[in-house]
């Protein structure tokens, strides 16, 4: 693991080396049994996945144009598959996860943003551009909040983790009172999404009005999905799904009322089963796809 802020040369080597550590590691454990197929990559975008190019990473800064699918290649002599995070993470719930057995499914990250993946008769969708199931960027709320691509009402400006908090403080800045305030001492900028969903728990009134709307959001959002998409299965996956029923119980409530009837009537909305190995998983299943394998 490596941090986005030692940049990007940094984290270009530290991905180089990790792969020629598992390398030795698999010739010394006698593991390969036969030639390296590949290596995949999950990375976030937007980017062209056909060739391997990152054209803008929000979270990674100076990361602009870079042609990763072609450095990795150079430096390790190895095809290289690059694909988008949030469609990795998909491609892997549906092949070992909690989409197992599932052609058709949608999958959100609910983290510091939201983003998503989208699997169609068992293939990942990606769009015209590379730029299919940018969910976060779904327009919920006409000139809205701000989001951090810079329009206004994105799902992700209300809903993600990093929403979620500045909605709290938004309120509490109003005069809200909290038993939040007390909790990080009066140092507001303690105040975590975890923390909203743990106090929200404990019947704090400002925390449960603020699960409630994220979850409304969120069945918004995800009823729009399933009208357009018709998916057997939503996966929710990230940081914030550790909240349990309390956000998945009213998440599942607003999407049943806003979709329409025979769309939403089959469909699960479930948690994911591989937590942050997902995107590793889908990044190999990614190479075997990409070889016919899968």
């Amino acid at each position: 693991r490596s941090l986005a802020k030692e940049g990007k040369e940094r984290n270009i080597s530290q991905i180089v080396a990790s792969v020629r550590e598992i390398l030795r590691e698999g010739e010394r454990l006698k593991v390969f049994s036969k030639s390296i197929l590949g290596v995949g990559i999950g990375s976030p975008g937007p980017l062209n996945t056909k060739k391997g190019v990152i054209h803008f990473a929000p979270n990674l800064p100076g990361w602009n144009n870079v042609p990763l699918m072609q450095i990795l290649r150079d430096e390790l002599n190895l095809p290289i598959f690059v694909e988008n995070d949030a469609n990795a993470a998909a491609l892997g719930e549906w092949w070992l996860g909690a989409g197992k057995n599932v052609d058709n499914l949608v999958l959100l990250t609910l983290g510091t943003g939201i983003g998503g993946g989208i699997i169609i008769e068992g293939e990942v969708l990606h769009g015209a551009w590379d730029t299919a199931a940018e969910i976060g960027h779904m327009i919920i709320h006409e000139g809205g909040l701000t989001c951090g691509c810079g329009k206004q009402g994105c799902l992700e400006a209300y809903a993600s983790a990093t929403g979620v908090v500045k909605r709290t403080l938004a309120a509490i800045e109003k005069g809200e009172k909290t038993l939040l305030i007390n909790l990080v001492e009066n140092r507001l900028e303690d105040i975590t999404c975890e923390l909203i969903f743990k106090t929200a728990e404990k019947g704090d009134s400002l925390a449960k009005w603020i699960v409630e709307e994220t979850a409304r959001y969120l069945g918004i959002g995800i009823a729009s999905i399933v009208n357009i998409i018709n998916p057997e299965m939503v996966i929710l996956s990230g940081g914030m799904i550790a909240a349990g029923d309390i956000l998945f119980k009213p998440v599942r409530k607003y999407a049943q009322k806003n979709a329409l009837a025979a769309a939403i009537k089959e469909v699960k909305i479930v948690p994911a089963a591989l937590g942050g190995n997902a995107g590793a998983i889908g990044a190999a299943a990614t190479v075997l796809k990409k070889k016919s394998l899968l």
